[in-house]
């Protein structure tokens, strides 16, 4: 059988690309990991594209386009997004799922949260959702999901949870390197440290870890740890160290910050919804809710043998079902089943752009109607178009102006480093 060649694209998300891509090449599978734009938390793909150029230059999107096809036989993708049509302007959206399809590629799209997620389901379930003050285009969700079921292999979802939103996807379990996570442990602390690392605050419900841990940390039952902002190595080093770690308590499913901390023999606290749970008997995540979380870490903290028991089952389990290799045998069989039939007979392209582009009009109008004014009962001349708007008509100027613009910037910024040093010297 011909080797397969994986291309993982167009972001790193979470890192998690990376992990299946080292687990690809274990068993023999050439996988690479492209980024469109500089990648966040110091992930290293292992090729970045110019976003802005992608934007700006049709001959530059060809290029990735035409290195990608010739090069790559299975494309995965994340987050509701494909090869180019986050950077195509004419294009509607995912217009480039079909055309690898016709070129004989396996295409694979994978959700990964609050791509799919519908406020209106999340909010009948969670009680403190933290979609409860946002606005979700459910519309442009729907239509996005419709299209990449229509035109895709298969898609996976990387939570139990998102399965309510994706029913036909398949689930394939977040993954890591659970032996480079190991942490060798002694006897349990009198008082344990816990800790908090949300991506962000508003969603993991972090207001709601403080309010419970912070008495907890004052009467010495634990050491409370909120953090953020760390990097990747400073992040294992902090698990390494914490005997509790608690991740979200408002999404209904347990995330990232739960596996790695299990897998470093830490204890994960978060709310996993009962249907969730049974999606995935045995996971030894410990529940709690805002509401409760203060209990059920003081029981903890006085428990050192519950401690103990509950470290030895989460690092088997992340072993088990999370560890990359696992991961990537069961990607592997995917991708080599074979290729779905698309059954639609024309595309009849579902329109994307639903509430949230009528509110960005609506809003546009609005400033336009304010920047027009009146004069009586007629409307006011059109103000004349600024330079900034004749330079973004010009794709090729414009990037040209951005790439100034940056170089200015961190000009200045070594101009004031280089100041301070002068002064300490």
């Amino acid at each position: 059988m011909t080797s397969l060649r994986v291309l993982y694209a167009p972001r790193d998300i979470a890192g998690q690309p990376s992990t299946w891509a080292r687990g690809m090449r274990a068993l023999g599978v050439h996988a690479e990991v492209w980024s469109f734009g500089e990648p966040a938390f110091g992930i290293v793909p292992d090729r970045v594209w110019d976003a802005d150029r992608l934007l700006a230059e049709p001959e530059y999107r060809w290029q990735v386009l035409d290195h990608a096809v010739r090069n790559f036989d299975v494309f995965h993708f994340q987050y509701g997004r494909s090869l180019l049509n986050a950077h195509e302007p004419l294009l509607p959206a995912l217009w480039d799922l079909p055309l690898l399809r016709s070129l004989g590629k396996k295409v694979f799209m994978h959700w990964h949260g609050s791509d799919v997620r519908l406020r209106s389901v999340h909010m009948e379930r969670e009680p403190d959702s933290y979609l409860k003050d946002a606005v979700v285009d459910e519309v442009r969700i729907h239509a996005m999901v419709e299209i990449a079921r229509r035109h895709s292999d298969r898609m996976f979802v990387s939570t139990p949870g998102l399965l309510d939103y994706v029913p036909d996807a398949e689930l394939v379990p977040l993954a890591i390197d659970a032996e480079a996570w190991r942490t060798e442990r002694g006897p349990e602390p009198r008082v344990p440290v816990v800790v908090h690392l949300p991506s962000k605050r508003a969603t993991k419900g972090s207001h709601l870890v403080d309010a419970a841990l912070a008495p907890l940390h004052e009467e010495g039952v634990v050491e409370y740890r909120p953090l953020s902002g760390l990097s990747h190595s400073q992040v294992k080093a902090e698990f390494a160290r914490a005997d509790m770690i608690v991740d979200s308590l408002t999404i209904g499913d347990h995330g990232m910050v739960s596996v790695e901390g299990m897998a470093c023999g830490a204890i994960a606290i978060a709310h996993v919804h009962e249907r969730n749970r049974a999606r995935v008997p045995g996971c030894p995540v410990v529940e709690a809710v805002g509401a409760d979380l203060g209990d059920v870490v003081r029981r903890l903290a006085g428990d050192p043998d519950e401690r103990a028991r509950l470290r030895a089952e989460s690092v088997a389990w992340v072993h088990k079902r999370h560890d990359l290799g696992t991961v990537a045998r069961q990607l592997l069989d995917a991708y080599r089943e074979p290729p779905v039939k698309v059954v639609a007979d024309r595309p009849d392209w579902p329109v994307v752009e639903g509430r949230g582009r009528i509110t960005a009009l609506e809003a546009e109008l609005s400033r336009l109607r304010q920047a027009l004014g009146r004069q009586g009962d007629r409307a006011a001349t059109v103000p004349p178009r600024s330079v900034r708007d004749r330079i973004e008509d010009i794709p090729r100027v414009h990037l040209l102006v951005r790439r100034l613009d940056g170089a200015r910037k961190r000009a200045r910024v070594k101009l004031v480093k280089m100041g301070a040093l002068r002064k300490r010297s």
